[in-house]
């Protein structure tokens, strides 16, 4: 609300009225109901605090200076929702709408710790969210030419995904799509109906390959896409953008250059993050039989596939175009430098947690 507006509005109350801006917990500290909506009010001890914009965590306020009766807040809160939505978008269309309000109580909720949070009633979209939806976090940036617009997004993911699909715009840059589980089936080449857990997990990797091919081809630069395995959204939507978002966080910390990231690959990840730093990197000085060994890019690219391929020896061969025997010299001389054989067990998950923390030390 401009400074004319607010003072129209004290000229017309008879008071003082200026604009604030509040946290969600300064909200709620003040006597305010959690999950706020524009119109909301409190009263202070002389004062007014009302809702005029939701902006993620953030809540833009005006303080009127004056005792108001019920039926003026009423009045006022009835006004304000009127004239102002949360982010307004010129043109934006009743699902676009309806779509920032769910994202926006999505990330109040994810700011505020409430990752087991349900779907309030009041959320316009909770009648398309069903049981076993498949989500994905997209997250776009340096965009080569202009950013998307909601509907321009939409249109696309749908060329991709089914109807049945709803786009949730979340933080800058960052949105949460929410697919029919028949996706999954859709994407199967082998046409099974029932699908295995393994299965899943590999035709959920794919559609979010094929979903990033589709979102750069279209507008190009730096996009991460985080996918899990089905959930039941009123229930679960919360704890998903926080599980995924740290999914994102992970990838890109341990793995650069990476740009499809799943859940399920990343726990060791998760552990080791939360190790301090000058723990992490005294680790890898004490363990490391040659300080060198990881700038060696053919060795971290020989680990990086061994690991991947389960210790395989034959398929990580087969992986690098490579012969077998080829694979063989270059593990022995690792052995050999570090004093650790990753054909031994202990030695591969010493050696796989090394060089994940290397991957994170070295860029310090």
């Amino acid at each position: 609300m401009n400074k004319t507006r607010l003072q129209q509005l004290g000229q017309l109350l008879n008071a003082t009225v200026v604009s604030k801006i509040l946290t969600a917990a300064d909200w709620e500290k003040d006597g305010g109901k959690r999950h706020p909506e524009i119109g909301d009010s409190v009263d202070l001890k002389k004062s007014c605090l009302m809702v005029i914009r939701v902006n993620g965590s953030e809540l833009h306020c005006i303080e009127i200076a004056a005792t108001l009766t019920q039926v003026e807040k009423q009045l006022l809160g009835w006004a304000v929702q009127q004239g102002g939505t949360i982010r307004p978008v010129s043109g934006a269309s009743d699902l676009e709408r309806q779509a920032r309000r769910l994202g926006e109580w999505i990330q109040q909720s994810v700011t505020a710790g409430e990752w087991r949070a349900e779907l309030p009633d009041r959320m316009e979209l909770r009648n398309r969210l069903f049981d076993g939806m498949v989500p994905f976090l997209l997250l776009c940036e340096q965009v080569e030419e202009k950013e998307p617009s909601y509907g321009e997004l939409e249109k696309t993911i749908r060329t991709f995904i089914s109807d049945e699909t709803l786009l949730i715009p979340l933080r800058e840059q960052e949105w949460l799509i929410l697919s029919s589980d028949r996706v999954l089936t859709e994407a199967d080449t082998e046409g099974d109906e029932v699908l295995g857990h393994e299965e899943t997990k590999e035709v959920l990797s794919t559609l979010a390959e094929g979903l990033h091919q589709l979102i750069t081809g279209e507008w190009g630069g730096d996009c991460h896409i985080a996918v899990g395995e089905p959930i039941v959204p009123s229930e679960n939507v919360v704890r998903i953008v926080g599980t995924l978002r740290e999914t994102i966080f992970l990838g890109r910390k341990f793995h650069v250059g990476m740009q499809i990231h799943l859940p399920w690959l990343v726990h060791l990840e998760r552990l080791l993050s939360g190790i301090p730093e000058l723990v992490r990197s005294r680790f890898v000085e004490e363990m490391m039989g040659r300080p060198d060994l990881f700038t060696d890019s053919e060795t971290v690219s020989t680990l990086d596939a061994f690991f991947s391929m389960d210790c395989n020896v034959s398929e990580t061969a087969k992986k690098l175009y490579i012969h077998r025997n080829t694979l063989l010299y270059r593990l022995d001389k690792i052995k050999h430098e570090a004093g650790l054989d990753v054909r031994s067990f202990n030695d591969a998950v010493l050696v796989r947690i090394l060089l994940l923390l290397y991957k994170v030390t070295k860029r310090k």
